[in-house]
């Protein structure tokens, strides 16, 4: 029969160590990490009796760890999410205080730097008012400095964070390697200490707190941990190794941080670490700090550019232009940081305009007039045509094979911009009718032949470069100097001046004063022709020159020139030879002064030639404006081909500013009706323009242009009104400087066409936003961290009162297999009496 002793016994034994399992659970109901345990208990063989089997009692046959792979897994990955938010909501928060602080932000510097601008436009001659203004401008580079300083704070905080965190996880993964080493001792994870397993799992909890993890568990339980896109990259613990990150700073990127793993062994470079604790520090560094900083030194360097370009364009207290107003300190990194203020000394500000328009005190009309200055924007060229801009000496360029079509009878040589210096073109060849053109922007003719209506019409249109409501004049048409235009030393025809050729000492080797040569001009080979000159065809310094009657010989030519200069004074009279077959022009060797100047009156390029001579265009020191250059030909017909023309060019440089040209001339406007108005430059009394005043659609007061120049009217002026602009030299007074830099806030410099309190504001608003959604992600990751702490804990987790109950079943359990035993000893007992 069954032991039933052997019976009790074996039930007291199995539910003593349920009882020791379920007292184990109760124990550690608060140990992190702990995985509840269970006993399996199992019967022991029967026996056999007769034909039957009777029960020999349980055994205890294991304890059991309650673990769901799926969940923990699911566990580690939403609390990799979870931790990924709170540092990020963290540090955005702090970045919204700091950057929307009234103290550290800039929207108030900024507004305070632009109000003091503008009382300073109310008052720009004062002396507190320009004080205050450079204090608000020193407060405004400051408030940059601070802002920057707090953006390094906080790199520099994330960055020691990442690199703690960092350090952490290589703790980690030390022992998890450790771990694996212990677990090597079974080949089973069922046979490995249940506290061992959890130790495992509560180290896997906390390095996916820090960083997103992958894992790959053995049959012993060995984990193998991976932080990059697939378990076979990114390893960081396999089997009893573990390798440690490195955190350093971005070859390629400045400020950023790269993850290299296993740095001094075999160098792998992780991939952007997202969720955990380091990666939530990380998107704030990339994607909001970073970003936040670059946008502050944009604006920073926005505001400076634009300040600066502004201020410099002005004129101070002391007549000079104005400098930059900020800069950038060197050896700083970034340029919100570097901002400081250039200008310490009141009288430095730039309040006033570079130019300055003074009303007529006689004025009739109540019209007041305003002056600004913007880079004009013309049709047409902006230099000469081809390779003749690029003839500055000691290059010729040459231009050959241009085309001048019937239909329009002119071909453009391009502008010669203002400040070309010593310019000589030359016409080469030219046909019968061809002649050199010269206007300037205006349409005022300096050189050339007088044009018709319809060649009027055809040059001068804005297309070629014309100012709008450009008008003809041929008042200074081939004037000599001083009564050209602005008095130029301009002329078109052949040209000789006196040589000079510097002299050395023999001895010394000093310079000398260079000894100058007479003027002598020499044509190429003469050609003999049938036609002659009719009386002013031709002229010789300015005089003109009488008929010539054909056929024309060399010789008739030099007694021709001899006898119209024979009344001329002796000391500058000019002479002409003959020398190898070629006309020879020249001054008395002891005048070395004069020049030899053989022009057209009324004759064409074509009556030189036939002495000779090219025609080329000398302009003696630097253009004062731009001038544009046409070549026409008034022997085309409608049928006829087209005609060519060559051109030759060169010049010693360009060095004009017209901006500058302007501000040192005196231009007086003068209005001859209501409507229409002349330019004239005071000093030479020439006049530049002549025009209609033409209403602007775009504003509700008329205004007009010149170079640059817009001179805008309160209200229509009446005729006999006068205006004078100048350069503004004594600087006090005007504010047009501190208007223009006060219209910079409401400029809308910034990309997205914003302005820049308004790029400021809009950053603001984006990191705001960034935290509201760091918000939300972190209210939604917790429910779903919740609900996997829960899953967890509903298997895994200990529950008091289901281990009361076990506790309450376990003793019952024992209770009664230790009666079952109690009842055997009295058996026992029993058969021992019996006598």
């Amino acid at each position: 029969m069954s032991d039933l002793l052997s019976i009790g016994s074996s039930g007291v034994t199995a539910y003593q160590l349920a009882l020791a399992t379920v007292s184990n659970n109760i124990a550690n109901v608060n140990t992190d990490g702990y995985t509840r345990q269970d006993v399996s208990l199992t019967a022991n063989q029967p026996r056999q009796i007769g034909n039957s089997y009777l029960g020999t009692g349980a055994r205890f046959d294991a304890v059991q760890r309650q673990y769901d792979a799926f969940v923990e897994s699911n566990l580690r990955n939403s609390n990799s999410d979870l931790a990924s938010q709170k540092p990020l909501l963290s540090y955005v928060n702090r970045l919204i205080d700091v950057m929307g602080d009234e103290s550290i932000g800039l929207t108030t510097a900024m507004n305070r730097f632009f109000e003091s601008a503008r009382d300073l436009s109310s008052d720009p001659a004062s002396v507190v008012s320009r004080s205050i203004f450079l204090r608000d401008a020193d407060g405004l580079a400051a408030r940059f400095r601070q802002l920057a300083g707090q953006f390094e704070i906080l790199d520099t905080e994330t960055r020691q964070s990442v690199e703690t965190d960092v350090g952490q996880v290589n703790a980690l993964t030390y022992q998890l390697s450790q771990m694996n080493k212990q677990l090597a001792k079974h080949s089973s994870a069922a046979s490995q200490p249940s506290e061992l397993l959890d130790q495992r799992d509560l180290l896997l909890r906390e390095l996916s707190s820090l960083v997103a993890i992958k894992t790959r568990f053995e049959p012993n339980g060995a984990v193998t941990v991976s932080v990059g896109d697939t378990l076979d990259q990114g390893i960081l613990v396999s089997q009893t190794t573990s390798r440690s990150i490195s955190v350093i700073p971005s070859s390629i990127e400045p400020g950023k941080l790269e993850f290299i793993i296993d740095a001094y062994g075999t160098p792998e470079t992780m991939p952007g670490i997202t969720s955990g604790k380091i990666g939530g520090v990380m998107s704030f560094r990339d994607q909001v700090l970073k970003p936040a900083s670059n946008a502050l030194d944009g604006l920073a360097a926005t505001l400076v550019d634009s300040v600066n370009a502004v201020h410099s364009d002005g004129v101070d207290a002391e007549g000079q232009l104005g400098g930059n107003l900020f800069g950038f300190a060197p050896g700083q990194d970034g340029k919100a940081a570097s901002m400081t203020m250039v200008i310490q000394d009141a009288n430095r500000v730039a309040a006033a305009g570079q130019f300055r328009v003074i009303d007529d005190p006689l004025n009739s009309g109540t019209a007041q007039a305003r002056i600004l200055y913007s880079p004009p924007d013309y049709q047409g060229p902006n230099q000469l045509r081809g390779d003749l801009a690029l003839a500055q000496a000691p290059q010729i360029a040459t231009l050959t094979g241009l085309r001048i079509e019937p239909s329009q009878g002119f071909t453009s040589l391009g502008l010669i911009p203002i400040g070309t210096q010593n310019l000589s073109l030359t016409l080469q060849s030219p046909g019968p009718g061809q002649t050199l053109q010269v206007l300037t922007r205006d349409g005022r003719h300096l050189l050339g032949s007088a044009l018709t209506p319809t060649q009027q019409g055809l040059l001068v249109k804005q297309a070629n470069g014309m100012e709008a409501g450009a008008t003809y004049s041929a008042t200074t048409l081939n004037a000599s100097h001083p009564g050209s235009y602005l008095g130029m030393d301009i002329f078109m025809g052949a040209k000789a001046s006196v040589s000079l050729s510097q002299q050395f000492n023999a001895v010394t080797g000093e310079i000398q004063s260079p000894l100058k040569t007479a003027a002598t001009l020499t044509s190429k080979t003469f050609v003999n022709s049938t036609d002659g000159f009719a009386a002013g065809a031709l002229t010789l310094n300015g005089k003109d020159l009488p008929a010539l009657d054909g056929p024309i010989t060399l010789s008739k030519v030099v007694d021709w020139i001899n006898d119209a200069t024979a009344a001329d004074p002796v000391s500058s009279r000019v002479t002409a030879s003959i020398q190898d077959g070629k006309l020879v022009l020249s001054r008395p060797a002891s005048n070395t002064t004069d020049d030899i100047r053989l022009g057209m009156g009324s004759g064409t390029p074509a009556d030189l030639q036939r002495l000779g001579f090219d025609t080329t265009i000398s302009i003696e020191g630097g253009t004062p404006d731009d001038l544009l250059v046409f070549v026409t030909d008034q022997s085309l017909s409608a049928n006829a081909p087209a005609s060519t023309v060559n051109i030759t060019a060169q010049f010693s440089g360009i060095q004009g500013d017209m901006k500058q040209t302007l501000r040192a001339s005196a231009l007086q406007v003068e209005f001859t009706s209501d409507q229409d108005y002349k330019i004239i430059d005071s000093r030479t009394n020439t006049v530049l323009a002549e025009r209609r005043l033409i209403p602007d659609p775009l504003s509700a007061t008329p205004s007009l242009s010149y170079r640059g120049l817009k001179l805008s009217f309160s209200t229509a002026p009446k005729a006999g009104d006068q205006f004078t602009i100048d350069g503004n030299r004594d600087g006090i007074g005007n504010n047009e400087t501190m208007l223009r830099l006060v219209n910079l806030e409401t400029k809308r410099t910034m990309p997205g066409g914003l302005t820049m309190t308004e790029a400021y504001i809009e950053r603001v608003n984006q990191v705001g936003n960034v935290a509201r959604q760091a918000a939300i992600a972190e209210q939604a990751l917790s429910v779903v961290y919740q609900q996997a702490q829960e899953a967890r804990d509903g298997i895994s987790g200990v529950s008091l009162d289901e281990e009361a109950s076990a506790l309450v079943r376990f003793q019952q359990a024992y209770q009664a297999n230790a009666k079952v035993m109690q009842t055997a000893m009295a058996l026992f007992d029993t058969i021992l009496q019996v006598r």
